[in-house]
């Protein structure tokens, strides 16, 4: 009876121990895939004019303007020149894959007018001509690219 708990406890032990092992390799086969990136890079790409005409206009700006002091500006229609919100952006983390997306986390906080702030996560195409982005009025950052959790919002921007 002994032997037979022993080998059961074992096996178990293995188990564990081969599904943790498993999951180390995959996280160390991720992070080789990740290459730092330079601030002055990221903001080459990132500190441009994005629009999407299919959004509504409204809080879900057709047009974000981004410049290199960390403001975005959010304008309601393409057409507009009335600014319909401002934001300070600060860049939490940034990094590169190997299919040349860019990655980033920051944290925003809006200056106009209802001072909701949060955090995003976003990705930029290697060509830097599409912008996709979660963010949402949380006091946790995002840690996971997960376009469909529920407490995300999920945008996507092109180059202008």
């Amino acid at each position: 009876m002994k032997t037979r708990k022993l080998f059961t406890i074992s096996i178990l032990v293995l188990a564990v121990l081969i599904i943790l092992g498993s999951n180390a390799a995959t996280k160390r086969a991720l992070s080789d895939e990740i290459f730092p990136i330079s601030d002055e890079d990221f903001f080459d790409v990132f500190c441009v004019t994005w629009i999407n005409t299919d959004y509504g206009g409204g809080n879900t700006g057709q047009k974000i303007i981004i410049r290199p002091d960390g403001t975005r500006e959010i304008f309601g229609m393409t057409t507009s020149t009335i600014i319909g919100r401002k934001e300070k952006f600060t860049l939490l983390d940034k990094w590169s894959d190997a299919k040349g997306t860019i990655w980033y986390r920051g944290y925003w906080e809006c200056l106009t007018p209802n001072r909701s702030k949060g955090y995003e996560m976003g990705k930029i195409s290697d060509s830097g001509n599409t912008w996709e982005v979660l963010f949402a009025s949380e006091d946790f950052p995002i840690e996971e690219w997960e376009p469909k959790r529920f407490a995300y919002n999920y945008r996507v921007y092109y180059r202008q």
